[in-house]
């Protein structure tokens, strides 16, 4: 149905909806890639014993893991830089050739060397397709509309989280190892196939040639590469006083501010510094910081709590992680149909960042002693919490650039984001190391921090078996922990609520080009 303008041209009614069937099945397989994406980052680690049975290298085992975060994090800028450079599309299909081609070479590899060289390769696809995907559903979604693919990704980092592990195990124990990587191909055809029959993007006008910044793409990629090794190393494998901490972080200081420099000097710059001067812009990037730190102290640090505090098995854990999840999809559902309804936001992200604060306070009353069931339900606040901060900051970023810049808006996010994964559990990592090891020697004696290095590998069953002191002390030590890592993410909460204060309600105006075709109808006339 359309309305007639004063020039005699027919307009799409405001109400006409953008979910043809056509860009449906284009979402579709933008939302297969972004799952394929984050899924690889939990599947593996069930399969890992497996792995270094049949490769061996056991020393190298973490790299596994680790290559693919490197390459995620140093890729994602890159990706969504090229995408707002040429064609969205191409780029997208691209990134998910890549990851695929990625995922059939560790499924082949012949030993540890080759699968974490090809894990590098498969995550670097990947950083295409998390960037790439969310960077298609903002062209062809209108804002308020784009909130709703928000909230089902939200409903997809649920299961990656949960069932991940879980399907990688049940795919390792009936297959092989080998199936966790070859399991991704018929996923990937049907997201080359939603993305190739789905998916139009406006035809870019041709202009001068493009110059593509390879400079400022290394020197970033340094910076990045270097941070996330301090993030991963610093207080585990090397002190932080340790001379390859100290040149990591020389790296990253010396790379950051050459990239700077070459930045702004470069007519089409990897990080269009433009995008800053918005001020929602900038404290979008915090929320998103925020966001993954505190993600980073639930998924990582509260299982910890339930299996070595409690005795709770390992699967077990992952699903008392239940009820934040299901606090962060239904939030994320119901804060979309809100945006949609209302045209606002602004108020979101500030009940993000105080449901975050309450979660994370509400961890400092959870005991050695305490059901795990009812500390689960501490999960529920800080699921109302997350959800809110992440489905608005992709909107608020989405808000604060041109159309020009949007891939490059979504890339800083993505970095933003995963920067405070890294961060996040370096320092939580060392708080909780630290306050586990004060514990044990308060209660122990000086022989309590051996008992750190050797309780720590065993599973919960095998801690049960330990002598009734020793294991009071241990419960004690790791509740410690929690409640550190806690007051830290309460602190990061509280300054995504004092940023969120600050954010400004902008009207979502559709500015994806050609938009203009939809919009309102004029008067009619005679």
């Amino acid at each position: 149905m359309s309305d007639t303008t004063t020039a005699g041209t027919a307009v799409p009614s405001e109400q006409a909806s953008p979910f043809t069937p056509r860009v449906k099945i284009g979402i579709a397989g933008a939302l297969f890639g972004m799952f394929l994406g984050m899924m690889d980052s939990y599947i593996v680690a069930t399969a890992l014993p497996s792995i270094v049975g049949d490769l061996g290298g056991q020393r190298s085992m973490t790299w596994i893991i680790t290559s693919y975060a490197l390459a995620i994090a140093a890729s994602t800028q890159v990706w969504g830089k090229i995408s707002d450079l040429f064609d969205r599309k191409v780029v997208f299909i691209w990134s998910v050739v890549i990851f695929l081609v990625g995922s059939m070479l560790c499924g082949l590899s012949p030993n540890m060397g080759a699968l974490i060289g090809f894990r590098a390769l498969q995550g670097i696809g990947a950083g295409g397709l998390l960037v790439g995907a969310v960077a298609m559903v903002q062209v062809l979604l209108p804002p308020k509309e784009s909130t709703r693919i928000s909230s089902w990704t939200g409903v997809l980092l649920g299961v990656a989280l949960i069932a991940g592990p879980l399907i990688g195990g049940v795919i390792t124990d009936a297959l092989t190892w080998n199936w966790i990587f070859y399991v991704n191909v018929p996923f990937g055809m049907l997201c080359l196939v939603g993305t190739v029959v789905g998916v139009t993007v406006p035809t870019r006008q041709k202009t001068d040639k493009v110059r593509i910044d390879y400079v400022g793409t290394v020197l970033l990629i340094a910076a990045v590469v270097s941070l996330t090794l301090v993030t991963s190393w610093a207080g585990t494998k090397y002190s932080w006083g340790s001379p390859v901490i100290l040149g990591l972080c020389a790296v990253v200081v010396v790379a950051t501010a050459l990239f700077v420099i070459v930045e702004r000097r470069f007519p089409e710059p990897l990080v269009p510094f433009r995008m800053f001067s918005t001020r929602n812009f900038a404290l979008a990037q915090v929320l998103g910081f925020a966001f993954n730190v505190v993600m980073v102290a639930t998924v990582n640090f509260v299982p910890l709590y339930f299996q070595n505090a409690l005795g709770v098995q390992p699967a077990l854990s992952g699903f008392l992680l239940i009820p934040m999840m299901a606090g962060l999809v239904v939030v994320m559902t119901q804060s979309s149909k809100y945006i949609r309804r209302t045209g606002r936001y602004r108020i979101l992200p500030i009940i993000g960042g105080a449901g975050v604060t309450i979660g994370m306070l509400g961890v400092l009353f959870l005991g050695p002693d305490t059901n795990p069931l009812i500390a689960s339900l501490v999960g529920i606040p800080l699921g109302v919490g997350l959800g809110c901060l992440i489905q608005n900051t992709i909107l608020i970023i989405r808000t604060s650039v041109e159309p020009r810049d949007i891939g490059a808006g979504m890339g800083m996010g993505s970095l933003t984001r995963t920067l405070g994964s890294g961060i996040g559990a370096a320092l939580f990592g060392t708080l909780y190391v630290g306050a586990m090891a004060g514990t044990l020697t308060e209660k122990l004696g000086p022989g309590g921090s051996d008992l750190l290095s050797s309780a720590s590998r065993l599973n919960p069953d095998q801690l049960q078996h330990l002598e009734q002191p020793v294991r009071l002390a241990w419960s004690v030590a790791v509740t410690s922990g929690l409640h550190v890592v806690a007051i830290g993410a309460a602190i990061t909460g509280a300054i995504a609520l004092v940023s969120a204060y600050f954010i400004r309600e902008v009207p979502l105006v559709d500015n994806r080009p050609g938009a203009q075709l939809a919009a309102p109808a004029a008067p009619k006339t005679n």
